[in-house]
């Protein structure tokens, strides 16, 4: 059995073999004044709460919305943190021990078993315990003020919103056993390996939508980073509004539901699936 929980943004978690694989951890959710005027630190207790254990953390870039609560979660985990330099300064400044935190590339491959973390370029013998992780190269759509640009000199726990820059961006291709599940994380459509299962941003513009499953040709996709994540998780997830980007110049909300009825339309062999907050699913 191959478990799937999201945790709400563009974060989730898989469960197989008794080993925990997180992408994008983020539950916190600071409210913006705290965001824009001040400091900002992990809720400890509900991170607790939610994800009590974790053996490995995949951080797909470094905006605060994927990052703010990685290196909380791996310190009472013992998991190690993979991402991009950028990432690996911040987490390290949070007080993350170096042999917790490993940076990646696009194009390696990780083999991750538990206890036991490896980068390696080839597999030598497939593994029944171990996730495979290929990084995938992405690309962020253009968001003002938090595009691509070197961090602060001066990192200092607990951090600001501004030292959450962004330097590179990665989706990953993670397989458990026969299963495929691709975490996409490009504005552009592809190109893109094949998986079973899409995990992607409800953002993806509807024109982009039938090249890129006619690449991936997944069975199942579930839609994510859809939620409104500077409302708390103690009040119900609604969908947020979308910053003006080159694929949605105009303001809106993300809508999940849209998403699924389009797929429907162009590419009804694929099944979309809107998750709820914390709900396993076994995606075998």
């Amino acid at each position: 059995m191959i478990e799937f929980r999201w945790l709400g943004v563009a974060g989730f978690e898989l469960e197989w073999n008794g080993s925990i694989l997180l992408v994008d951890p983020f539950l916190t959710r600071p409210p913006a004044y705290k965001l824009l005027f001040g400091r900002t630190r992990p809720d400890g207790a509900l991170l607790r709460k939610h994800i009590p254990r974790a053996d490995h953390i995949l951080i797909s870039h470094s905006h605060y919305d994927h990052l703010l609560d990685a290196a909380e979660i791996a310190s009472y985990t013992g998991a190690r943190v993979y991402g991009s330099a950028h990432t690996c300064r911040i987490v390290e400044a949070c007080g993350l021990p170096p042999g917790q935190i490993q940076q990646v590339r696009a194009g390696e491959l990780l083999v991750l078993c538990p206890g036991t973390p490896l980068t390696i370029s080839a597999l030598p013998q497939p593994s029944k315990a171990a996730f495979e992780v290929t990084v995938v190269p992405g690309e962020h759509a253009t968001v003002a003020f938090f595009g691509p640009r070197e961090l602060p000199a001066d990192l200092r726990y607990p951090l600001r919103l501004r030292d959450f820059m962004l330097d590179e961006d990665f989706g990953f291709l993670i397989r458990a056993g026969e299963t495929s599940i691709l975490s996409w994380h490009h504005w552009r459509p592809g190109p893109a390996p094949r998986a079973e299962v899409l995990v992607i941003g409800a953002d993806i513009h509807p024109r982009d939508l039938p090249e890129l499953l006619d690449q991936i040709q997944p069975r199942l996709l579930i839609p994510s980073h859809w939620d409104n994540f500077l409302r708390p998780l103690s009040k119900p997830i609604r969908p947020f509004f979308r910053p003006p980007s080159p694929t949605h110049p105009l303001p809106g909300r993300y809508d999940p539901w849209k998403l699924k009825r389009w797929v429907a339309r162009v590419r009804p062999g694929v099944e979309v699936y809107v998750p709820h907050l914390f709900e396993r699913i076994d995606l075998q």
